[in-house]
């Protein structure tokens, strides 16, 4: 999946707002398992990740446990995502319920 979205600039696979991870776990819960909170680096360029050029050239995996429509064989077969969340959790905002 080409076209996954990440609000969580607090993730260390967002780049530009895109997940340069190559394959990321969808839980039941919609949780993103594949979130890992990127290491702090003090600097006074804190919101240069918010100028980064979005990515789009990774084509990441998606597993799903979710039950949503999109969800088949545990795999989400959505065109795109996008993930969100506050704090340490990231969840899957595409999510509709099956």
């Amino acid at each position: 999946m080409k076209d996954l979205k990440c609000g969580k600039k607090s993730c260390k696979f967002n780049k530009g707002y895109c997940c340069m991870a190559r394959k990321i776990e969808v839980a039941k819960s919609t949780d993103c398992l594949t979130f890992e909170p990127v290491e702090k680096k003090h600097s006074m360029f804190e919101a240069g990740s918010d100028f980064v050029k979005a990515d789009y050239s990774v084509d990441t995996s998606v597993s799903c446990n979710a039950n949503c429509i999109f969800q088949k064989s545990n795999k989400c077969v959505a065109n795109g995502i996008t993930v969100m969340g506050d704090n340490n959790c990231a969840n899957c905002l595409t999510y509709i319920k099956d």
